[in-house]
């Protein structure tokens, strides 16, 4: 899970690390074809030849073509995909056509938290706040500094989980590193991300990155990793682990498999016979077209525009599979956790038919503009990996030099509450937030409050929730027909479970998690470091769907475009609550 700590060091000591070396490195890349926009998807391959791309840029859909004569010539290869039954109005899961009940397996999962499933937010706020996460909220965050913004910014993003902490140190590398272009760097972190194959040129530069951390510039002991790399402006990446800790992630970067067993496994687990019921659920969830972009970013594993041909893509990407070709992922992995994805198809120069091409030009977009600021802007990243709560007390001992003392102007605990409570996460981090920063902040959020209270979820008590929710539907014209309709199948009926899924939408928890709270002594042991609950958010609302300064009992209100964004692509936990921490005074 990620348990990560953002915050703006306001010492004037130096930012170096002491006990770590750093020597100039720039991995060079080379013949690296980005995308710039939507491609002709027309390719063919002849037997005295390798595959031969319209080198014209798409304009005409389905999916994307530069003339009538372009599509008329690719349509042998593209039948296939527009005569999908994905893209048929009324396609229906397979437990509906085999008449049987659905068997919904839950998802196994190595690196992929639960934390995905939060849209990126701006932990500083400093719109709302005068003057971390993952990799996706830090993006935010720094992509949301004012322009006007000249101060220094010291980032800890720490993770217990080795392979997780590994990877966000590897993707900050060879996004930040000098050498590429930002067009370049950009698309190598949406690959590094998401791709589960690379092109030969991105996994020879993956090596060189691996090469610079991992190699001799690394500096430490029998029992510490340190590492000091530059990036494109004046702060550095630095890195503190454990030896134990770094051993199984470079076992897998230097892994030998091939890309043939790579893929074998990667599709032994999203074509689980077990596993099949729960994606048909999703799928059922998407409209026609975006089934079938998720149908071949599954068959492709490259994140990118329909129309793009994959072939290049040869190499696996070992950030995603274990020393031995393991995929590591979830079997139901879908990219748009963690993002919010309606400024990127508002903004992309994709239909919102091909999503993972609007993904694709929004998530380069964010990554481009993340790597200028860097490069504008005085940032230091520390990547750690231990377990929370001792890290707080390294932090109050002075074990990272460059945070000492009470040093953050924001804390994102992530959801370490569920573990171990909300009066041990203020305990251990609310010491250390800035006390001469007014509006200093702690958050944390909760996916499992309701545990031990059946009573509190909407989809817990799904008779009453429905009860509720048809008696105000059914006062709406013309909506009584459509809901009988989803009734006829009981509880087989995908569109019915849809509806379950998401009651908590429009469910009130408000009451029973103000229990919780109680429970927790939230307030006294905030009163004990000094700090108070908020009763109005400054940087994230208490909910998804409600505004910023949503007051208590407010329920969600969005657009049908909004709500099909969160709860269809982005599959948020409508029943996830969060809170923030600031001073008594503040």
């Amino acid at each position: 899970m990620y348990r990560t700590m953002i915050g703006k060091h306001q010492s004037q000591k130096s930012s170096e690390f002491h006990y770590s070396s750093s020597r100039e490195l720039s991995p060079q890349i080379s013949s690296l074809e980005t995308i710039a926009h939507p491609m002709c998807a027309n390719y063919s391959t002849t037997p005295a030849s390798s595959p031969r791309m319209c080198p014209e840029q798409g304009f005409i859909l389905c999916p994307r073509y530069c003339s009538e004569r372009c599509k008329k010539q690719h349509w042998p290869m593209h039948s296939s995909m527009c005569t999908h039954p994905y893209l048929e109005e009324n396609w229906q899961p397979r437990w509906i056509l085999q008449d049987r009940p659905p068997s919904f397996a839950c998802a196994s999962t190595s690196f992929s938290p639960s934390s995905f499933i939060f849209p990126a937010f701006d932990v500083l706020n400093l719109s709302q706040n005068e003057a971390c996460g993952d990799i996706r909220n830090l993006v935010n965050t720094v992509n949301n500094l004012s322009k006007d913004f000249q101060g220094k910014l010291d980032v800890l993003l720490n993770n217990s989980d080795p392979i997780i902490t590994n990877r966000i140190l590897v993707i900050l590398y060879a996004l930040l590193t000098p050498g590429p272009s930002f067009d370049e760097a950009a698309e190598l972190a949406v690959h590094l991300m998401y791709s589960s194959v690379l092109s030969a040129p991105t996994a020879t530069y993956l090596k060189c990155c691996l090469d610079d951390i991992y190699g001799t510039q690394s500096k430490g002991s029998d029992i510490s990793f340190q590492v000091s790399l530059d990036t494109r402006g004046k702060g550095k990446i630095y890195s503190l682990q454990t030896v134990s800790g770094v051993k199984q992630p470079l076992e897998m970067f230097a892994s030998t498999y091939g890309l043939v067993q790579a893929l074998k496994d990667l599709r032994r687990v999203l074509d689980a016979p077990e596993n099949a019921d729960s994606w048909d659920r999703f799928l059922f969830k998407l409209r026609p077209s975006h089934r079938m972009a998720f149908k071949r970013f599954r068959e492709t594993g490259v994140l990118a525009p329909f129309s793009a041909d994959t072939s290049n893509f040869t190499q696996p990407n070992r950030l995603m599979f274990s020393a031995q070709g393991e995929w590591l992922g979830r079997s139901d992995s879908n990219p748009f956790q963690g993002w919010d994805i309606e400024p990127g198809f508002k903004s992309s120069m994709v239909e919102s038919a091909d999503i993972f091409g609007c993904l694709f030009f929004y998530l380069k977009s964010q990554f481009r503009q993340f790597a200028y600021q860097v490069q504008k802007l005085e940032i230091n990243f520390i990547v750690t990996q231990f377990d929370p709560q001792i890290l707080a007390k390294g932090i109050s001992a002075g074990v990272i030099p460059i945070f000492e003392g009470a040093c953050f102007d924001r804390i994102d605990t992530r959801d370490m509450m569920d573990d171990i409570g909300i009066e041990a996460c203020l305990a251990d981090w609310g010491p250390l937030l800035n006390q001469g920063n007014a509006t200093a902040s702690l958050l944390m959020h909760s996916r499992a409050w309701h545990n031990g209270r059946p009573y509190a979820l909407a989809r817990c008590n799904p008779r009453m929730a429905l009860m509720m929710f048809m008696h105000k539907c059914l006062q709406i014209p013309g909506l009584k027909i459509k809901l009988e309709s989803v009734f006829t199948q009981g509880l087989r009926s995908p569109a019915l479970l849809r509806l379950i899924e998401s009651l908590d939408a429009f469910y009130d928890h408000d009451d029973v998690f103000h229990e919780l709270l109680v429970y927790e002594h939230a307030n006294s042991a905030a009163a004990a470091v000094h700090l108070h609950l908020r009763p109005r958010h400054k940087i994230h609302p208490k909910r998804f769907g409600v505004p910023l300064t949503a007051s208590e009992h407010q329920l969600p209100d969005v657009s049908k475009s909004k709500f099909y964004d969160l709860a269809s692509l982005n599959e948020v936990d409508f029943s996830a609550r969060f809170l923030e921490f600031g001073w008594n005074s503040g």
